[in-house]
């Protein structure tokens, strides 16, 4: 792919839809357009439908299709918030500056550990960043993404809270990939500490890859630990508070009755990122809701959690 031509990028389906450039009908409809950069991903995640050293139209359950960039800018430029996912290959970075230079609405992107002066270079047209550890340990962290290192994951993303602010730099947490619920709400502890937003999604088994085997989450613990993040993040629990038995929540130590609402099961990350069913297929099992659930879904999220008030 070069840089300064219209060069090709993907959008997910949603976000088509959310453009004007596709009709079909959704469950619920993105508020973000987010973008995937088209190439050959060389890190071969173990959970990732993009692991498969040859380029592919899938991330998670979502159809990305292709688009020349120039010609979906103005569209681009009138909406709440652009999402770039950047996959790994050797001219992302150059691609992705070349498209935040050009993109006049709110930017966030989701990548790889950048160079720091890379990262300084991305300051100054995104507000935000996101550098995923995907797992809760450095053991499956080690297991399930090789091709990274977990130190210098903490040590770039804690490098960017310093050029993008505290709560500007997210990391995406994939739950369900073997860790206890103690070991989730310790990762999530040190990153709010850090000034760093842990954003929460449910493993996806996605056929062909090296996990498409594997269970998705347990809903139960999903529940405990979306309460245990809006917990950390706010202030208003420690993991010293909370009360585990064989690695899972029995406790939080406080009156959740008081301190949590349906707002907590809504999607967290980015303003305006809802990622309408990017875990889930509809119809069946929702982690997080890409809306502000009802009443009567309320009580039954309550009830999953397991969790007396």
């Amino acid at each position: 792919m070069l840089c300064g031509v219209n060069m090709d990028i993907r959008l997910s389906c949603g976000s088509e839809v959310m453009l004007g450039l596709r009709k079909i009908k959704t469950c619920a409809s993105t508020e973000t357009a987010y973008i995937l950069t088209r190439g050959v991903c060389q890190a071969s995640c173990s959970f990732c439908s993009q692991s498969k050293n040859k380029e592919s139209n899938k991330l998670s359950r979502v159809t990305w299709n292709i688009w020349k960039f120039d010609d979906i800018l103005p569209l681009l430029n009138n909406q709440k918030r652009v999402c770039i996912q950047c996959l790994n290959y050797p001219e992302v970075f150059d691609d992705l500056i070349e498209m935040v230079r050009k993109i006049k609405c709110p930017v966030s992107v989701s990548a790889q550990p950048f160079s720091i002066e890379e990262m300084r270079q991305l300051s100054e047209h995104v507000d935000r960043i996101c550098i995923s550890l995907d797992c809760f340990t450095p053991e499956l962290f080690s297991k399930y993404k090789p091709f990274y290192n977990w130190d210098l994951h903490w040590a770039r993303m804690k490098k960017a809270v310093d050029m993008f602010g505290k709560g500007k730099v997210i990391s995406h947490l994939i739950v369900g990939l073997g860790e206890t619920e103690q070991e989730a709400v310790r990762t999530m502890e040190e990153l709010v500490h850090n000034g760093i937003m842990p954003s929460l999604f449910a493993f996806t088994p996605i056929k062909g890859t090296y996990l498409g085997e594997n269970p998705p989450p347990i809903i139960g613990s999903y529940r405990r630990l979306q309460i245990a993040r809006h917990l950390l993040v706010h202030k208003l629990a420690k993991e010293k508070d909370m009360i585990f038995s064989d690695g899972a929540i029995i406790s939080f130590g406080v009156p959740i009755s008081k301190l949590i609402s349906s707002e907590v099961f809504i999607t967290q990350g980015c303003p305006n990122c809802n990622r309408p069913f990017f875990n889930e297929t509809p119809g069946k099992t929702i982690y997080n809701f890409p809306y502000t659930p009802s009443e009567d879904e309320y009580k039954s999220i309550i009830k999953q959690s397991g969790v007396k008030q």
